[in-house]
This record gives structure tokens, sequence and C-alpha cells, in this order.
């Protein structure tokens, strides 16, 4: 079997490469080689070199070439079918700001404790459209002393939303004229569905916001995950919060406390929070009699009949928690995540100010390990165990059992934006993983195919009869008459 499987790898893999033709970019004039010079040594200066990874890629306008080229290829369309929209896809990608990427370039160095990882993405003339939307001006993160210590998986993202909203109303301007941004704009005017009483244009005023999540993780107790056949996951305690949204939850509590008021069996399953620091609503289940005790048992057992959403009035953030006492947690003085060991080992050598942070503890791996491994276990039974074997194969190379901690930050510079990350696994895995994933389905389904027909060579090598016995039993299905096919099967 494993000559076989050599063979396999020696045939298919030099074929791979020529598997499937790539498209050409359209023609365009060679850039300048004074500049590519500059342009490349401006990404290599922000990648590291000589490393297990190193990458550079000039894209210096290959979008603006591919957008006339999609341009001409529509008007030549239209001479054909007429009823083709008029689209000017220049100008589209321009309103995306994607053609503002002028080169990219990765990396990977091995550490102590794995790889670090690099990608920049180099736009000298500065940053539009889009490319705005994931935050502007790197500045310290608040999350390090907003998480307790301990906490297992912790993001911080700047959002640029208002961003999302222009593009959209140029893109409509863009195929409507004026007519399209009235459109997108009285869509915004337009109220809510009841009982919300604001309109998204309130919102969208507000969302140049930032994002932030904190979840604790508690692997010594182990919860029912609802309609999941008995699966069971560490509890969870967490919270999400997005700055500058406050006001939201007190006009729900302004729509809710009437409800409340009114009482009766439809009375919803919530309490109004008011005090010095907290404006919203909390569940309440005590009271819940429109809640079934099923509802009731799932959310206790989840650690959630205490759950918030609140505007935190001393910082304007809006918060959703799995409970009052992990909320008031986060803005009391504690240990932060900053002074926790096992984040400052994750994140050894990572800046601590940029416009985006995620944070992954080796208690988070662990913990998703023993769930996952959990369910595989439970796929009993012979007619299952490739698939067992498929899945825990899988398992072992993304989540092995000494995972360690995933720490990554993303910085805006002055031209481009710079993402580093400390992780068990290089860029090149990324690569291999991606070239190499249909090779290895190929492969995987040779090998299974011509195993098979190696065991059925076993079985008739064992038993010589085997072969006479088999052409018998074809030979009577042969001479069956057509009439009885219907009654016997295929």
């Amino acid at each position: 079997m494993m000559k076989i499987t050599l063979l396999l790898l020696a045939v298919i893999l030099p074929l791979s490469g020529t598997i499937g033709a790539a498209p050409a970019l359209p023609d365009q004039a060679p850039s300048d080689p004074a500049e590519e010079a500059a342009r490349f040594a401006s990404v290599t200066g922000q990648v590291d070199l000589g490393g297990v990874v190193f990458g550079y890629l000039s894209v210096d306008g290959d979008l603006t070439a591919i957008g006339k080229y999609a341009n001409s290829f529509l008007d030549e369309m239209r001479k054909v079918q007429p009823d083709v929209p008029p689209v000017n896809v220049p100008a589209l990608l321009k309103i995306t700001g994607l053609d503002a990427i002028s080169a990219l370039g990765f990396s990977s160095v091995a550490t102590a404790d794995g790889f670090r990882n690099k990608t920049y993405v180099h736009t000298p003339k500065g940053r539009r459209g889009l490319l705005r939307l994931m935050g502007g001006e790197s500045k310290p993160f608040e999350v390090v002393a907003l998480a307790p210590a301990g906490s297992d998986l912790v993001i911080e993202q700047d959002l640029n939303l208002k961003t999302l909203y222009e593009s959209v109303l140029e893109a409509a301007g863009l195929a409507m004229g004026e007519q399209g941004k009235a459109m997108v704009r009285m869509a915004l005017k337009q109220p809510m569905p009841p009982p919300i009483t604001f309109t998204m244009e309130k919102v969208m005023a507000d969302l140049d916001t930032k994002l932030t999540v904190i979840i604790d993780v508690d692997p010594t107790k182990m919860v029912n995950l609802p309609d999941a056949k008995g699966m069971k996951i560490p509890q969870l305690s967490g919270a999400a919060l997005v700055d500058g949204l406050g006001w939201i939850a007190d006009e729900l509590a302004k729509v809710l406390e009437p409800m409340l008021a009114q009482g009766g069996k439809r009375k919803p399953p919530f309490k109004i929070l008011r005090n010095a620091n907290w404006v919203g609503m909390q569940l309440d289940l005590i009271s819940a009699s429109a809640a079934s005790e099923r509802e009731k048992k799932e959310i206790s057992e989840l650690g959630l009949e205490a759950a918030l959403l609140a505007h935190h009035l001393p910082s304007g953030k809006l918060v959703l928690a799995s409970g009052k006492e992990f909320a008031d947690k986060l803005f009391a003085p504690k240990p932060g995540l900053g002074q926790d060991p096992a984040f400052q080992k994750t994140m050894k050598g990572l800046p601590m100010e940029g416009t985006a942070l995620s944070y992954a503890s080796p208690v988070f791996f662990s913990s998703l390990r023993k769930v996952f491994v959990k369910g595989i276990a439970e796929k009993d039974g012979d007619h299952n165990k490739d698939d067992r074997f498929a899945a825990t194969s899988l398992l072992n190379l993304l989540l092995p059992k000494n995972a360690r901690g995933e720490g990554r930050v993303t910085t805006n510079t002055k031209d481009g934006t710079l993402t580093i990350s400390n992780s068990a696994h290089s860029h090149k895995t990324s690569l291999i993983t991606g070239v190499a994933s249909p090779v290895v389905m190929m492969i995987g389904a040779a090998a299974y195919r011509t195993n098979i027909v190696l065991e059925e060579m076993d079985f008739q090598m064992d038993f010589p009869e085997a072969e006479q016995i088999i052409e018998e039993v074809e030979h009577e299905h042969r001479s069956r008459p057509n009439r009885d096919f219907d009654k016997i099967g295929d």
C-alpha cells in the first residue's frame, strides 16, 4: 500500500501545476524600473528577511487594467445584448479604494514559540474607500486594561462604518445619478420596524466606532449545548462592547417599560436596569411566564440567566454581556489582561497600539480541542471509522494537543497597513494547504480506491474459488429475463 501511495504522489504532484491554466492579466505598460525598485524597498522594509517565507507582489495598476478590460468586454456584449446595463467598472473599483493597493509583502520567521508572521498592504497614495473601513490612526489598545487577566478570547477592532455608507452612496450616484443618492438617503430616514423608534440615519451618525469582544472560558464547568444531542461545552462568560452606541439601550428600555407595566402572560422576560452606571434591560427568568421550563433550564445551564443589554453611562458603550457581574468587572479596578503571563508570552514583540488586536489563549484552544475530540468520538461504529480518521487527522493538524496561544495586531502606517502575528503556523502552512488540498484529496480518493482493490485481490488469493463464484453469479444475473428487473433491483 505504501508503494502505491508514493507512486501516486510521484505522478500527480508534477502534473498538479499544469491542471487548470490561470488567466493572464490584461496588457499594460511596464512599470518604471526606478519606481518598482523604490516600491520593493518600501515593502520589504516592513517585513522580515531571512525567514521560512518571504514574498513580494507588485499589483500597481493591475486593478485599473482589469477594470478597463471589463468595461471593453461589456461594451462588446452590448452589441449582442443591448439590455446589458451600463456599468463603469473602473469607477466602481475606484470607489472601493482597492485600486490604491500598489504592492503586497509577507514573511514568516521562526521564533522560540512558533512563527512571527507579517503581512503588509502598500498604499503610498493613501487608503481610500473600503480600505478605511477597518480603522484610521493607530492608538493604544483599550482592551488590555478592560479585559480581566485570564480572559481567553479577546478582540478589539476599530470600525469606520461611515466609509461603507459613503461608498454605497457614491455607487448609487454612479449608477443613477443624484436620484440614486437621494434614494439611499431617503431609505436611511425611514423609521425602523416597531417598537423601535429611531432611524438608521441616527445609527449611522455614530458608526465610526470600535468593537470589543471579551470571553472567559471555564474548562472545569461543562454545560449542555442546546439541541446538540448531549454535547457539552465549557461554560463561557463574556461581553461584546460597541463604542458610542449606548443610547440604543436607553431607547429600547423606554419602549420596554410600558410593556412590562402591562404585565400579563405575554410580558417580556426582562427587567429594567437603572442606576448610576447602567441603563438597559436584564433577563428575568423567574417572572418570565412566557418562557417554557425547558427554555429556562437551557438558559440557566449556559449561565445566561442574568444576561443584559445596557448602556454603560460613564463610557457611552453599548454592552451585551452574559451577566451584570461580568459587565461590572470590566470597568472595575483589577489585574488586567496586560498583566496576564499567558497574554504577555503570546503577544511578545507585538506592538500594543494599532487598529485591531486579537488574542486566543492556550486554554481556549485546548478547550476547543476537547469539544471536537468528544464530537468525533461519538461517531461510533465501523461505518464511521474513515470519517473519524479524517476528522482526527485534520484536528491534529489545526489544533494539536499542545496548541499555543495566538496573537495578532494590525497597525496603519503612513504608506500602508501592517499585520503582525505570533502563531504556531507560518504563512507557508496556509500557502501549502491552499495549493495542496485538491491534490491531497485526489491522492486520498485514489489511495482509498486502491486499498479496496487490494483487499479484493487478497480475498481472491485467499479463496481461489472466489473468482469462479463471482463469474457464476454474474452469469445468472445476465441470464434473467428483463421483466424481473423491476422486482430484483439494480
